[in-house]
């Protein structure tokens, strides 16, 4: 939970500022964040800073009354101003048009209005839940003040009432019971709930799914108790699988494909090989980069940038993008700041990899009701916990975080053609501690 003393023109109709970073409250709440527009950048010095400003709709956000019951909120948003940087929110009103009254233009005019604090705090799926403090006792102001300040914040406080929550500890248990060291058949939930054989890729996932009564799904909420799961039967994970929403990639996939790919057979066409940040890959002559629009001197002077992780993020984040760039500056496919912070949010803040392996069934009766495979559970899994956007960043930007794509364009029949960007890491073991700031094999 954050909590903010507002200031006296901090109402309805005024942005209320909350911190300097919109990755904070990406770790923290559910976020959809609006993408921008695709870029074709082709020199260093030509990039106009006329963009779109970033912002982030909260999935569901509600003020919480004295009588303990929510009020959804129409579209709460949180905007991100780069040039600054900052990160406001607005949006506050209901569905039926109501808010706080303290929150309203009319209370803030009040003379010797009354200190206003307000309160956020998260579900275990990141829903955000707000109520107003107004004019609270003396004992309060006190405890407020010696609250630890949020991350990286002098401006918003944070409070550990939320853990509470033993989500973490619930999950523990029911891994325990339903899984650890076991040895089950390969199968899945159907939309009904009915246990069905499953054969493939995936039957590891889904298995561990159907063990703890998970229901198939491909949403961006974690997998239970707000919490990622993920089967792994190797070290190298793939971490999420975003397509590029800029470059000639999004403009027209045919042409990125014949002009960066390669031909294999008559006509069709695949794009594979690692690429790893500032290393050309010879196989596509494309390099993997971290771009950003940097002020310059002038008031409206801007150019592009590499991504410093020395740096703040919050001061890159103007434009910021990863880019697979030609010999020629050509960015022929890109991946925006908000499509990563989409990919990378809240529901990878708690992320268990449970390691598992695939046998071949030898059961027969087994194998004639259509259970092919079993899936043997590990008795220990990695526990992940607390990331933020920066991280991921500065794990591509090293190389950690790899891409490693497979589309393919069949000219000749589109049906067969698919779009593959895999963002993988080669050993999770050794580098889940470059993505979450605690890491734990817990044995189960």
């Amino acid at each position: 939970m954050v909590i903010k003393r507002l200031a006296k023109n901090n109402n309805d109709k005024n942005q209320v500022y909350i911190h300097k970073s919109i990755g904070v409250f990406n770790s923290m709440f559910s976020l959809k964040f609006n993408e921008r527009d695709e870029s074709s950048s082709t020199t260093k010095r030509a990039s106009k800073p006329g963009k779109k400003i970033p912002e982030a709709v909260f999935t569901k956000f509600s003020w919480v009354s004295s009588d303990s019951s929510l009020h959804e909120v129409k579209s709460c948003k949180a905007i991100l101003y780069a040039q600054y940087p900052e990160t406001r929110l607005s949006g506050f009103q209901t569905i039926h048009n109501e808010m706080p009254r303290s929150m309203s233009i009319e209370f803030t005019k009040i003379e010797g209005i009354p200190p206003r604090y307000l309160a956020i705090g998260a579900t275990k799926s990141g829903d955000a839940v707000a109520m107003m403090i107004v004019d609270p006792s003396a004992q309060f102001e006190e405890e407020f003040d010696g609250l630890e300040n949020a991350v990286s914040s002098g401006v918003i406080k944070s409070s550990a009432l939320g853990k509470a929550d033993n989500r973490t500890q619930d999950l523990i248990v029911l891994l325990k019971e339903k899984v650890a060291g076991q040895t089950l058949l390969g199968c899945r939930l159907d939309k009904d709930g009915n246990t069905i054989p499953f054969t493939g890729t995936q039957v590891c996932g889904y298995t561990l799914e159907h063990a703890l009564g998970i229901k198939p799904n491909a949403d961006k909420d974690g997998d239970i108790f707000g919490i990622e799961l993920k089967a792994i039967s190797q070290k190298k994970v793939t971490l999420f699988t975003p397509e590029p929403d800029g470059g000639l990639y999004k403009q027209s996939f045919p042409d990125f494909m014949k002009k960066y790919g390669y031909l294999k057979g008559t006509d069709e066409y695949r794009f594979t090989g690692i690429h790893r940040a500032n290393s050309r890959n010879e196989k596509s002559g494309l390099t993997l980069k971290i771009l950003f629009l940097n002020k310059g001197k002038a008031k409206d002077e801007f150019f592009e940038s590499e991504y410093d992780p020395s740096k703040s993020i919050d001061k890159q984040s103007r434009n910021l993008r990863v880019s697979l760039v030609d010999d020629q500056g050509f960015e022929a496919a890109t991946w925006s700041f908000e499509r990563l912070l989409n990919s990378w949010g809240v529901k990878h803040n708690e992320t268990v990899y449970y390691p598992v392996k695939k046998v071949l069934n030898e059961n027969a009766s087994g194998i004639e009701k259509g259970y092919k495979f079993l899936v043997e559970f590990d008795s220990k899994a990695l526990w992940c916990q607390k990331t933020q956007i920066s991280k991921l960043f500065n794990a591509i930007h090293d190389g950690t975080i790899i891409l490693d794509p497979a589309p393919k364009y069949v000219e000749s029949n589109p049906k067969l053609n698919k779009r593959r960007s895999q963002w993988r890491i080669n050993d999770i073991y050794r580098d889940s501690a470059k993505l979450y700031d605690e890491v734990e094999l817990i044995d189960l």
